[in-house]
């Protein structure tokens, strides 16, 4: 018995469909950390507007906290603005990148002040690191 050659055209068919699934799925993944970045960034602006000390640090990465000082904490404060439409997160691998107020830089590259976070044995940390655009 002789199997049927694949075509050209169903090999592509067939590729342009694991491509398509792998994509869903990697796209579904990345929505799943960034509800989980909202959570934990909904958490840190509450300790923040509190000024719970004890509260931002637990939040903070473990391997950041012994350089978490007040100057760090205020510049998450200042810069941890509520999340909105305008605001991003990009989620790569074990990094994230939050922009609390997106704007956009020639109409396609992201702008605005940066937040970042690290995930730890699966779990969202701030890094202390706000970079100022």
């Amino acid at each position: 018995m002789q199997l049927p050659r694949l075509t050209f055209l169903s090999a592509v068919a067939i590729l342009l469909s694991l491509a398509l699934v792998a994509a869903l799925f990697v796209s579904h993944s990345i929505g799943q950390e960034q509800a989980k970045i909202r959570v934990r960034y909904q958490q840190m602006r509450t300790a923040l507007s509190s000024s719970d000390t004890n509260a931002v640090l637990a939040l903070v990465a473990p391997e950041y906290r012994g350089s978490f000082d007040g100057y760090r904490f205020l510049m998450l404060n200042d810069f941890a603005q509520p999340l909105g439409p305008r605001s991003s997160i990009v989620v790569l691998r074990d990094q994230a990148i939050v922009w609390p107020v997106g704007s956009s830089h020639y109409v396609v590259l992201p702008g605005g002040h940066t937040i970042d976070m690290i995930r730890v044995n699966g779990d969202w940390f701030f890094t202390g690191r706000v970079h100022i655009d």
